[in-house]
């Protein structure tokens, strides 16, 4: 679980109050969070009784208490808000970054863009626990190792090949587990320094403060200490390599990609079991995993490390026996994502399961934590806007678009980055419960959300009196100091009485910010107060009053709400409006409501899970593949299903609603896949038939294990699965809406034109009826066709042609109709030629007519030929005229004629004294050969 301070802010505002004379805010506690997502309560157990702290036969009631008792302080640990405030932290400076660099991301697709982070790795043990006796036997650990180097980690961590297993098996690596997530577009790297001892023993930065809600007492100390003793040695140059980000825009200059001063990424590892497994031999005095910062006064980020001119900040901490799956799901903290299980350990669990990393999915593989599973569809879309790359490829559909005749689409599995691999259906969000108005039926309400620049205005000609002031009612909460609320005199913010003359931005000037809970002498339970602006300097003018709501990226309240608003003299009420009558205040973005206020975005999303690439370690926890429909809702911070079963930020909706057995929702949503196949056989579970359809009408809230549930909105919506490939690697699923809402398609009626110039056919089409989305194939009657909806062709022959239309709408309904063309094509005679010396060689391109061409030569010389393209050989020299003549099978003809002029060949004159050339040349060498041989022989 994350648990992360909105530094940037928490900085600012401690100045601001420091400087104002008020109480700045004290630092935080030194303690750390438990991470209540990566429990392992088999080895909570089995460390439990290896220490004798319970008996091995001891009843099973007796031992879930026992394991209960010992993971009790991961439900008190890290409130809900503080671990959004980790994810907004990110969304912001990422979001004010990808603003000032949009030109630049217009010329690079998405898709295109890497990113590279490079992690520090910190090994510490301890001086009663030191690494190389850490008094662990082969049963203790799924990930026992006789012993642990520093290269053990780097592997583990950065090793592209994987690294070797407790049984020299090759196991899946961070940088692996990241390049498949990301479509190899995210490098995790990074070394892994030695180990280093601390100065205290285990207990002092392990134990559990009950002063802090048991949080271990004091890591991040440890953690600054490591580091320290790590990175002594290394050089300037060395130790600057691991700081090449600026996550929180330190500089204000929209730059993310340069130095901060702080380490961008530490990973320590700590000589024992972790506490969130039964701590080892160190009982609960062992440090419990978890994302978390070293913390300082309000204007520093972190700590300095001694030594050096670089801070330490953020990190996280795994065990000495750490898997893939630790490792990958605290750093999926650093990267802004929120935990997706319930943080009550008592309870069944969230419907996210071994789903994904950011909940049981951590746990997965033969060896426990070996094949983390890849990411929800939220951390997905969330990856994905922030670190662009391919950590999804997502389709969205509308709603509206959908009806009862159904729309087909096709989704690759999770694992494959190169197609469609998630859809996305937004659905109508539902109002929710507000405060009511401070007088009547009506208010206006600015409306809860971030990025907000929200406004209500009406415009007013006011008297020439004494006195003139602005009244009305409000109550509000609002992020103090960075989002805010301001009267406006055409465009001008102006003072009132409780109004703050600054804020931490430039444009907030004169601005209501905080809670009205803390005005003296507010009314009632909502804290309503007075707020009073005073107009005298407009009196005889026309102006434009407006009430602008202004938020950032970060965290924020539910905003402001006003009521009986109102313009006065002394005691004469000039202009009111008390939110009863519509129409009297223009809106942008505030509502006029009653006791409810706007929800927030809601989406179904859909994606199909395999048990291939990182979705392997699936198997392990029994899941069965197929499509998996999932259910966000904005209206929920978190998946705390203890607190809001049936509800959450993100959840699965279990296709199979049969209970299996009396067993926690990881186990009970290991069938929630919809497919048309068997499921896998599972221990307990005798459902095992295929669920192919979702129905909105039916009832996903798992009644008798509410927290396995999803209570979702009756839209008329099915989903049903019409194609699975048999490994899992692609489907088809059939969205229908039956509501009505959407007009049924009407059949398609279509129809051709034709007009001719020349040879040229000028096609076109008239198509009504169906769902509008055409696609259309001509064919001409002779092999050639065109896509095009209104196409020309040019055809060669006179005949008859029997051409066709067909047209497909998106329902993939067609329609084919046929007509038959007749074309006439002239006739036309024409060729060319090439002489060599006295032969002509002849090439025909007649063209035209019925295709059936025949064709006489005369050659000029009395002679001629019905060859297509002949040659001739002329008996002399000279001019002569060639007349091709060319018929088709209906008797139409045309003639061409053309000159050639061909020549002799040139002769060459013999020298006159050789009387026979070479052949005398070689009966005089004869004779001569002769008679140099009768010589030899006389």
């Amino acid at each position: 679980m994350v648990k992360r301070f909105n530094t940037p802010k928490l900085c600012a505002l401690g100045i601001l109050l420091a400087l104002a004379g008020g109480q700045a805010l004290a630092a935080p506690a030194m303690g750390s969070p438990a991470d209540s997502g990566v429990i392992n309560k088999e080895r909570v157990l089995y460390w439990l009784i290896k220490r004798g702290e319970i008996a091995e036969d001891a009843s099973d009631e007796t031992k879930a208490a026992a394991v209960a008792a010992f993971v009790a302080r991961a439900k008190s640990s890290t409130p809900a808000m503080e671990q959004i405030k980790a994810q907004e932290q990110s969304l912001a400076s990422k979001a004010r970054y990808a603003q000032k660099l949009r030109s630049q991301y217009q010329q690079v697709d998405d898709a295109d863009v890497t990113k590279t982070v490079k992690v520090l790795g910190v090994l510490v043990d301890f001086p009663d626990l030191p690494y190389n006796n850490n008094r662990l036997t082969a049963g203790d650990t799924d990930m026992y190792y006789s012993s642990y180097p520093a290269i053990h980690y780097s592997q583990m961590l950065f090793s592209a090949s994987g690294f070797t297993g407790p049984s020299n098996q090759t196991l899946i690596s961070g940088f692996q587990y990241f390049q498949q997530a990301s479509g190899n577009t995210f490098f995790f790297t990074g070394a892994v320094r030695d180990w280093v001892r601390a100065d205290n023993n285990a207990a002092y930065y392990g134990g559990n403060d009950p002063s802090n809600e048991d949080n271990d007492k004091a890591v991040p100390e440890l953690v600054l200490e490591a580091v320290t003793k790590a990175v002594a040695g290394m050089s300037a140059s060395e130790l600057a390599s691991y700081d090449v980000e600026d996550p929180y825009d330190i500089n204000s200059n929209g730059n993310l990609n340069e130095p901060d001063g702080i380490i961008d990424h530490i990973m320590l590892f700590h000589s024992s079991i972790g506490e969130e497994a039964g701590g080892g031999v160190l009982g609960a005095d062992a440090i419990w995993s978890h994302r978390f910062f070293i913390q300082s006064d309000p204007s520093a980020y972190g700590k300095a490390i001694p030594g050096t001119n670089l801070r330490a900040y953020g990190y996280t901490v795994q065990p000495i026996d750490a898997a893939a799956g630790v490792c990958t799901h605290e750093f999926g903290h650093d990267l802004g994502l929120p935990d997706e299980y319930d943080y009550d350990p008592d309870g069944d669990g969230s419907p996210v399961g071994s789903w994904s990393l950011m909940s049981g999915g951590s746990w997965t593989g033969t060896v426990a934590g070996s094949e983390p599973v890849g990411f929800s569809p939220y951390a997905r879309s969330f990856l994905q806007r922030e670190y662009k790359g391919k950590w999804v490829k997502e389709q969205e559909i509308s709603l509206d678009s959908l009806n009862s005749a159904g729309t087909d689409f096709n989704l690759v599995e999770g694992v494959n980055a190169n197609g469609v691999n998630q859809l996305s259906l937004k659905v109508p969000s539902e109002p929710l419960p507000f405060k009511a108005p401070y007088a009547g039926d009506y208010q206006y309400y600015s409306n809860k959300g971030h990025k907000l620049n929200n406004a209500m205005s009406f415009n007013v000609t006011l008297p020439v009196v004494d006195s003139l002031t602005l009244k009305m009612r409000a109550h509000w909460d609002i992020e103090f100091d960075f989002d805010y609320m301001q009267v406006q005199v055409d465009g001008t913010p102006i003072p009132g009485n409780h109004t703050k003359a600054t804020s931490y931005y430039e444009a907030g000037r004169n601005v209501i910010t905080g809670s009205s809970a803390n005005i003296a002498g507010n009314e009632g339970p909502d804290h309503w107060v007075e707020l009073t602006y005073d107009l005298s300097a407009y009196k005889g003018m026309s102006k434009q009053i407006s009430i602008v709501y202004k938020t950032d990226e970060f965290e924020g309240g539910y905003g402001i709400a006003i009521d009986n608003l109102s313009i006065v003299s002394g005691s004469e009420t000039l202009y009111s409006d008390d939110a009863e009558t519509s129409d009297k205040m223009m809106l942008a973005g505030f509502v006029r409501t009653t006791d409810t206020r706007p929800g927030n975005d809601r989406r179904y999303l859909i994606q199909l899970r395999s048990q291939n690439g990182i979705d392997k370690g699936l198997a392990s926890h029994g899941y069965s593949p197929g499509v998996v429909l999932w259910f966000e809702n904005f209206d929920y911070s978190d998946n705390n299903t203890t607190e809001h079963p049936g509800y959450g930020l993100i959840g699965v909706v279990d296709a199979d609603q049969n209970l299996i057995g009396t067993r926690g929702t990881d186990v009970q949503i290991r069938d929630a896949a919809f497919s048309i196949r068997q499921q896998t056989a599972y221990a307990g579970d005798t459902n095992l038939g295929p669920v192919s359809l979702f129905d909105d009408s039916l009832d996903y809230s798992a009644p008798l294990k509410p927290q396995a549930g999803m209570i979702l909105p009756e839209l008329g919506l099915t989903m049903e699965v019409i194609q699975l490939a048999a490994n899992n690697s692609t489907a088809t699923v059939r969205l229908k809406k039956h509501d009505g809402s959407v007009p049924e398609p009407t059949d398609m009626n279509v129809s051709v034109g034709v007009t001719f110039s020349g040879a040229t056919a000028n096609f076109t089409s008239t198509v009504t009826g169906g769902d509008g989305n055409y696609s259309y194939f001509w064919d001409f009657g002779n092999g050639a066709s065109s896509t095009q909806a209104n196409p020309s062709y040019t055809y060669g022959n006179t005949g008859t042609y029997d051409i066709s239309l067909t047209v497909t709408d998106g329902k993939g309904v067609g329609v084919t109709v046929t007509q038959q063309l007749s074309v006439t094509v002239p006739v036309t005679a024409s060729f060319s030629q090439s002489v060599s010396q006295l032969t002509v060689s002849f090439t025909n391109s007649s063209s035209g007519g019925d295709g059936n061409l025949s064709y006489t030569w005369s050659f000029g010389d009395g002679q001629s030929s019905t060859a297509a393209s002949p040659s001739h050989t002329y008996a002399a020299a000279g001019s002569y005229t060639v007349t091709l003549t060319v018929t088709d099978g209906k008797g139409v003809s045309s003639t061409r004629s053309a000159s050639v002029t061909v020549s002799a060949p040139a002769v060459t004159p013999s020298d006159g004294g050789s009387g026979g050339g070479s052949l005398g040349w070689l009966a005089t060498l004869a004779l001569v050969l002769a008679g140099m041989a009768r010589r030899r022989q006389a």
